[in-house]
């Protein structure tokens, strides 16, 4: 046990403290609060989770039949200049929120007034698909952040759609969905959920989603491209 712990534990505080000394992440997003979870909410988290898991297993499928086609070209400099082609168009079609890791645009798409659910959509499929490219075409870069955003849009469009769904569930939810199909790690799902709308009446609902979503996920391939061999 302590083999296991201490290890993660260090590698944990040792990030943190290099973290902060160089930029201070805002990771919660203005949603209004949950007061009191009903029987509905989980049934509805529940399904805001599974069409998220949904939408991440598209890119699932996707990206090593992208990284299969890309590779064929046998060409290092090609394959890069065509993926970063493609992100450069992807980036014109999404507009700056599409851009870079995602932290800090997902508070400027939490904060905007004229997002409607129809650029909420634009905003999770082309982060999607820039996730997609960059990873097939050999872009070296961090998953997690950039399935947060997304997430946070997909929740965010849901809301805009059923406004009778909090904003804090399909939120938080979707986030729980997205994360846990690039890492299959429970844990950082529900802590990456818990920490972008942080409010402790949504724990016991995230945890109680978190059991189909683990479920639904269960014997699925990972986000992840086959080894290419020369």
């Amino acid at each position: 046990m302590w083999d296991r712990l201490f290890a993660p534990l260090m590698a944990a505080a040792a990030g943190s403290l290099t973290t902060s000394l160089f930029f201070h992440p805002h990771f919660s997003l203005p949603i209004a609060h949950y007061t009191q979870m009903r029987l509905v909410d989980i049934a509805s988290g529940a399904i805001v989770a599974a069409i998220a898991i949904a939408a991440g297993m598209v890119a699932v499928w996707c990206l090593p039949r992208l990284h299969e086609l890309l590779h064929r070209l046998k060409n290092p400099v090609l394959i890069l200049g065509i993926g970063g082609f493609i992100l450069g168009i992807l980036g014109v079609i999404g507009g700056p929120l599409t851009l870079f890791k995602g932290l800090d645009e997902m508070q400027q798409m939490a904060f905007s007034q004229t997002l409607g659910a129809g650029d909420y959509f634009t905003l999770a499929v082309v982060k999607l698909a820039a996730l997609v490219i960059a990873a097939a075409s050999g872009f070296r870069g961090g998953r997690i952040f950039p399935a947060v955003f997304i997430g946070a849009a997909l929740g965010l469009m849901l809301h805009a759609h059923v406004e009778a769904v909090p904003a804090a569930i399909t939120v938080s939810c979707a986030i729980l969905g997205l994360v846990l199909v690039v890492t299959r790690d429970g844990w950082l799902s529900l802590f990456m959920a818990a920490v972008v709308v942080p409010d402790t009446n949504l724990l016991p609902l995230l945890c109680i989603v978190m059991l189909p979503a683990w479920l639904l996920l269960a014997g699925k391939p990972l986000l992840a491209a086959n080894r290419h061999e020369p």
